[in-house]
C-alpha cells in the first residue's frame, strides 16, 4: 500500500476529487431545485440531507482538494472529514430511499453502493497517506 501513496497519486486524487466535488455541488443544487419544484414522497428528507449534510461535505471536500493541490498536510485531515461526513449522510439516506421509493430502487441502490465502497477506499487511502506523512516528518 505504501508504494501507492505518492505525491503524484495524491495530486491526481486531489484533481479528481475537486472535479467530482464541483459536479456534486451542481447535483446538490439540482436536487434542492427538484425538491421544491417537483416534490415526491421523499422531498423533505432530500431537502434536509442536501442542506445539512451534502453541501457541507462538498464545501469541506473542495477546500480539502485545494489544500491537497497546494500540498498541505491539513488537506488530508479535511479530506477524511469530508469523506466521513459524506458517508454518514448519503449512505443512510440512500438506503432509506432505496427501500421507500420503489421506482428508483435500482439506481439508488447502485449509487449508494458506489458511494459506500468508494468512500471507504478513499478513507483508507488518505489515512495511510497521513500516517506515511507523519512517519516521514517525526
Amino acid at each position: 500500500m505504501n508504494r501507492l501513496i505518492t505525491v503524484q497519486n495524491n495530486l491526481k486524487l486531489a484533481i479528481l476529487g475537486l472535479v467530482l466535488n464541483l459536479f456534486g455541488l451542481i447535483a446538490a443544487g439540482v436536487a434542492i431545485n427538484l425538491t421544491v419544484t417537483k416534490p415526491d414522497s421523499m422531498h423533505v428528507a432530500t431537502f434536509v440531507v442536501a442542506l445539512a449534510g451534502w453541501l457541507p461535505a462538498l464545501i469541506i471536500g473542495i477546500t480539502a482538494c485545494i489544500a491537497l493541490l497546494l500540498q498541505r498536510r491539513w488537506g488530508i485531515v479535511l479530506a477524511l472529514v469530508a469523506l466521513g461526513l459524506q458517508l454518514i449522510t448519503l449512505v443512510p439516506y440512500g438506503i432509506v430511499r432505496t427501500v421507500l421509493v420503489p421506482e428508483s430502487r435500482a439506481i439508488c441502490g447502485v449509487i449508494t453502493a458506489v458511494v459506500l465502497g468508494g468512500g471507504t477506499v478513499l478513507i483508507i487511502y488518505w489515512s495511510q497517506a497521513l500516517a506515511k506523512w507523519q512517519q516521514g516528518h517525526e
